[in-house]
């Protein structure tokens, strides 16, 4: 017997034009009925994953208001329906970092929280980067980017060692990056 949820009835709790939470009554896979809250963004996201010639990765140091904290995370924004991932990648980069890449190819996507969230994040990864022009100055006003720097492989995975990178979409993103990479070595 396959174990899967069962949807009875979904109910709308909240919505606004970002997320609609929903109430799901649900048959669980021991036949057991219950109450599911469901959260669905209205946008997927993209990650980006910018690597220049000297095998550096461009993060940004940002405050997020909901974990009231400085996190350290490769760039990344909102994908609105319809919208190519590829464009809105060369997009999100030029704003938050100043960086203009001119190749860049999607490596996968992820579900940043399954358990609970109806959301895609593509990872896109950036190359043959002009770095010339490091600047936030062009974030969007609801953005609170405190920098951008270029850090060596080394220096990510130390970030990541000593918990100064624990940003779950970062986290993955680069996950999905070295994988890409170390597949492409073995070829």
């Amino acid at each position: 017997m396959e174990r899967r949820w069962r949807l009875r009835a979904t109910q709308t709790a909240f919505e606004n034009t970002r997320i609609r939470v929903l109430e799901d009554d649900v048959v669980q896979p021991d036949r057991t009925l219950s109450t599911y809250t469901v959260i669905e963004e209205r946008c997927h996201a993209v990650s980006i994953v910018a690597v220049d010639d000297q095998h550096r990765v461009v993060l940004v140091s940002q405050h997020r208001y909901p974990i009231d904290a400085m996190t350290l995370e490769v760039p990344a924004g909102e994908v609105p329906d319809g919208a190519d991932v590829i464009e809105q990648a060369r997009r999100e980069l030029a704003e938050e970092t100043g960086v203009v890449a001119h190749q860049l190819e999607e490596l996968g996507a992820f579900a940043p929280w399954p358990a609970r969230v109806r959301r895609r994040c593509h990872v896109v990864l950036a190359q043959e980067l002009d770095v010339s022009n490091l600047t936030i100055d062009a974030q969007e006003a609801n953005e609170s980017i405190h920098a951008v720097r270029l850090y060596t492989p080394t220096a990510v995975r130390a970030a990541i060692a000593t918990g100064e990178i624990f940003d779950g979409p970062t986290l993955c993103s680069l996950s999905l990056y070295w994988a890409a990479s170390s597949a492409a070595s073995v070829h």
